[in-house]
């Protein structure tokens, strides 16, 4: 990752070799009938419960966030379509516009397509790169 990245995420609490307990963000999603795969746990166990402020794009990344309604935030099957796997929420992007998501394969998602095949690249396309790659454009 670069430099404006890195000290960005820094800036947020995170530190490169971060593992929080991840036990009641799991517990969250699968009460709401999520599949929480191994990549999702690794994302969320490094990145979790984060409030990026972006400077760079005077924006806002928030893993914190939880899901409380599956109906309402919907099982993203028409994402799921495009990314031709499963996938889970994990947070809000973009000030709160865009659920970020994370593959069972560790492909990271936004709800209008692809940011990363893992997250040292998405965080990277998202703050100091060429940001989203459109469904249908990969």
């Amino acid at each position: 990752m670069s430099e404006e990245t890195v000290k960005i995420l820094e800036d947020s609490g995170w530190h490169e070799g971060r593992s929080i307990n991840i036990d009641e963000i799991i517990e969250n999603l699968e009460q709401l009938g999520y599949e929480v795969f191994l990549e999702v746990k690794s994302f969320l166990s490094e990145f979790g419960n984060l409030v990026i402020e972006d400077v760079i794009n005077d924006e806002t990344h928030d893993t914190s966030f939880r899901f409380t309604n599956y109906d309402r935030q919907g099982t993203f099957k028409t994402e799921e379509k495009y990314a031709q796997e499963k996938l889970v929420p994990v947070g809000l992007i973009d000030s709160d516009f865009l659920v970020l998501l994370v593959s069972e394969s560790g492909k990271v998602y936004c709800s209008t397509g692809k940011l990363g095949d893992n997250a040292t690249e998405a965080w990277e396309r998202l703050i100091n790169g060429s940001g989203v790659k459109v469904w249908g454009s990969f």
